[in-house]
This record gives C-alpha cells, sequence and structure tokens, in this order.
C-alpha cells in the first residue's frame, strides 16, 4: 500500500511539474509573438472612436519586456485599454493576441498579469495610456 501511494505521489508531482513548465513555455511563446505581431490594433474604452490600427514598432512591442508576472488571479474589471495583436482584420492565420489593460492588472490572452515587487502597475498604465494618445492624433 505504501509503494502505491508513493507512486501516486511521484505521478502527482510530475503531473504538476509538467505543467506548471507547460504555462511558463505558453507565457513565453505569447511575448514572443507580441514581439513578432506585424499590426497592433489599440481600442479605448473611454474614446468613442475607430480602433487604431499601428504597424508593430519598438513602442507598441515593449509590453513584453515590461517586469510583469503571470498570477492566479482572476481578471474581472472592466477593461480600459485593448491592445490586439495580430488582428484579424488585418492578420489573416495567425493568432489574434488580446491584452487588456485594467485598473489594477492586466489580461493578456486571458491570463492574468501583475507587476513583479517594487514596479508600480500606474506606470505600466500610464504606458497603455500615452501609447494610445500618441496614435490618437
Amino acid at each position: 500500500m505504501k509503494k502505491i501511494w508513493m507512486i501516486l505521489c511521484l505521478i502527482f508531482i510530475a503531473s504538476f511539474t509538467l505543467s506548471s513548465c507547460n504555462q511558463a513555455v505558453q507565457t513565453d511563446d505569447i511575448w514572443e509573438q507580441v514581439r513578432s505581431a506585424p499590426v497592433v490594433k489599440l481600442e479605448s474604452a473611454q474614446q468613442n472612436k475607430e480602433p487604431i490600427f499601428v504597424d508593430n514598432t519598438g513602442s507598441v512591442t515593449a509590453i513584453a519586456d515590461m517586469r510583469i508576472q503571470p498570477s492566479d488571479q482572476t481578471f474581472d474589471e472592466e477593461w480600459i485599454y485593448r491592445f490586439s495583436y495580430n488582428p484579424h482584420e488585418k492578420v489573416l492565420d495567425s493568432q489574434e493576441i488580446v491584452i487588456l489593460f485594467g485598473s489594477s492588472s492586466l489580461s493578456a490572452d486571458g491570463t492574468t498579469y501583475l507587476p513583479e515587487g517594487g514596479v508600480p502597475y500606474d506606470s505600466i498604465l500610464e504606458w497603455a495610456e500615452s501609447l494610445y494618445q500618441s496614435y490618437l492624433s
């Protein structure tokens, strides 16, 4: 009985480790796709304007290099800004990656992200706002 219990524990630990590694790989893949996306669609919930389509330049991909980390929290707030990398309107046969900026966290492709310790989330939200405003004019 003890051997069966140990085998079950080893299987559980192995499957947990593999799923954690898979989540890290998926997260890296998302940010790599953001870096290489040819177009991003910028939207603001506060502006009743048409979306802005921007060629994906360094300033738009900077989100992929920010000090953020995945969180177990659920993104359950209203989005303020929505950035869609590889938008279906402009990029065919590619995965659209939607990043939602809320007032206290962001969601990338359904995963909630929070800033690493010492990084204020307000600075990330200010980046999204200034980027949107710079392409609005």
